[in-house]
């Protein structure tokens, strides 16, 4: 019960997903940061959800990084990326 309290009061679940979203893309200030590592301590369905964040985004990064096959223009995955970056925040 206590715990649940803390939970609710500290930051809700559906805040904690969007602040961890944000945070891929160093878009969240240092006291949302300090928030959502303190709600991330509390709820371990939160944990394992940035866990999935992380490894998605490593993969992402990983296959961005690599050398782009001539069928893709380099101006084409960059806006690509703007968007898909827009719509994270």
């Amino acid at each position: 019960m206590v715990r649940r309290l803390i939970h609710l009061l500290l930051m809700p679940c559906r805040q904690a997903t969007l602040l961890m979203e944000k945070r891929n893309t160093n878009s969240i200030t240092s006291l949302q940061k300090i928030r959502l590592n303190a709600h991330l301590m509390i709820c371990k369905w939160c944990r394992a959800y940035s866990r999935k964040i992380n490894v998605m985004e490593d993969a992402m990064k990983k296959i961005f990084t690599q050398d782009v096959p001539d069928r893709f223009n380099k101006t084409d995955l960059q806006l690509f990326k703007d968007k898909l970056k827009e719509k994270l925040k």
